[in-house]
């Protein structure tokens, strides 16, 4: 794979999202087009989405992140997204790697580009780890929260009991 392109990720994108999502994420965890496309407008005037395609165009992984606030992120497949007046974090809300773009140590994790933490005046990067990821994020630098706001909880819960939020500091 020598070609790779990396640009914004855009609604007409959320078709080869669907497919990447499909073969990372157990049916559970699974949005619709809907959610996607929701928090793709959410997000439209900021550069916080991006999609990774091979040079045949087929698609290799793609991150959505929004501005938000650790207490109002989306639930899981919500059908509505609202950015909040003044985010706290960068909130990782999907990363995902097609199969044929893993290399064996699970994928590109490190590309949250800090340049847009810092355009955003935010420094902190927040996510829902999932499907036993939680050692994989520390790994990157990021720790659960060890105590979460009730709403945080309450969103928490639609991503199931084995959810854990966690946050990454950046200096």
């Amino acid at each position: 794979m020598s070609e790779i392109d990396l640009r914004p990720l855009r609604v007409a994108d959320v078709p080869a999202v669907l497919a990447v999502q499909a073969q990372c994420y157990e049916p559970q965890f699974l949005e619709s087009a809907q959610a996607f496309e929701a928090k793709l407008k959410a997000v439209q005037a900021h550069d916080t989405c991006w999609i990774a395609t091979a040079g045949d165009g087929q698609p290799l992984a793609y991150v959505l992140s929004l501005p938000a606030c650790a207490d109002s992120l989306p639930a899981l497949d919500a059908s509505s997204a609202e950015l909040p007046v003044q985010p706290h974090l960068l909130y990782l809300h999907d990363l995902a790697v097609a199969r044929r773009a893993l290399d064996g140590t699970g994928g590109p994790a490190g590309g949250l580009d800090r340049a847009t933490c810092q355009q955003l005046g935010l420094r902190q990067l927040g996510l829902v780890a999932v499907q036993g990821s939680v050692p994989f994020w520390r790994r990157h630098g990021f720790e659960p929260l060890s105590h979460l706001p009730k709403a945080l909880a309450q969103k928490l819960a639609s991503f199931g009991a084995e959810a854990c939020f966690m946050q990454r500091v950046l200096s």
